[in-house]
């Protein structure tokens, strides 16, 4: 069973890894097998949210986004299956905030008992764009209501990892006291269900610098990781650390769903290509 962290021993976790020179590796697993390999291969932090589930199911990743389903649900689902299959990561759980039927304390608490050890915004407003992502804050159910749960998890000790689009997201998160801003630029590409088109590696890691510099503007201390786009490898996730003061990366599709297609479709067909000699049956 995943162990269960303080926020200060996560952050002293983390606080090795950069001190070692290693950057820091979020894995957004939606699958208990997944989150295994991630730890074996040295993952930092294992976090698990609905959309995951849907890459998982071979469903495109904005399932999660429309309303078929309660990702809250959704999450405390897959605690009992990737949980125990974690050994000493550090797992964080995404959380819905807009849920108004949502008793977000308690669900929280209930989250933190069942063995995680952060909390993050996932699902998130900002990926409906910038103009209904506007209509839902207006009505109360838009990015205030995951910066308002960033800031109740961190009143009560918990790690926090805060996603934003944009740098005024970044901005509110650092001030509800994220200790990790994600810095979102989009789904990510490639594979058969990531968009074929995002913005260039320059201009994707341009907008991390952006969020970047607002989120330290706030905390100078805050761990910036990049996430989304055309980052989805390690040389793409490696140029966009390099390029901005991002000391991580977050892999979710690139680290879990474009490995399984590419693997699979690989290895069927060496299986298709076996020799078959039917004259010695």
């Amino acid at each position: 069973m995943a162990k269960k962290y303080s926020r200060i021993e996560v952050l002293d976790r983390l606080h090795r890894q950069l001190e070692a020179k290693k950057p820091l590796l979020m894995f957004g697993a939606g699958i208990g097998l997944t989150a295994k390999c991630a730890e074996l291969g040295g993952a930092d932090l294992i976090a698990v949210y609905s959309t995951a589930m849907y890459r998982m199911m071979g469903q495109h990743t904005l399932m999660a986004f429309l309303p078929y389903s309660n990702a809250n649900e959704h999450v405390a689902k897959m605690a009992c299956e990737i949980l125990p299959a974690v050994k000493e990561t550090p797992c964080i759980v995404g959380i819905g905030a807009h849920d108004p039927s949502l008793n977000q304390e308690r669900f929280m608490d209930e989250m933190m008992a069942l063995g995680f050890s952060g909390v993050t915004n996932e699902p998130f407003a900002g990926i409906y764009g910038p103009d209904f992502a506007a209509q839902l804050e207006s009505a109360g159910l838009g990015f205030s209501k995951e910066a308002e749960m960033i800031a109740l998890a961190h009143s009560k000790g918990i790690f926090t990892v805060g996603w934003a689009f944009n740098p005024e997201e970044a901005r509110k998160m650092a001030e509800a006291g994220a200790d990790v801003v994600g810095a979102l630029v989009g789904v990510t590409a490639g594979g058969l269900s990531g968009p074929k088109d995002s913005l260039t590696l320059e201009k994707a890691t341009e907008a991390v610098q952006a969020m970047y510099q607002a989120a330290r503007e706030v905390n100078p201390d805050v761990i910036v990781l990049t996430h989304g786009g055309p980052f989805k490898d390690p040389e793409t996730a490696e140029y966009s650390i390099l390029h901005s003061g991002a000391v991580g990366y977050a892999a979710g599709s690139s680290g879990e769903r474009l490995p399984v297609e590419n693997a699979i479709v690989e290895v069927t067909k060496s299986y298709k290509n076996m020799k078959l000699d039917m004259g010695s049956k």
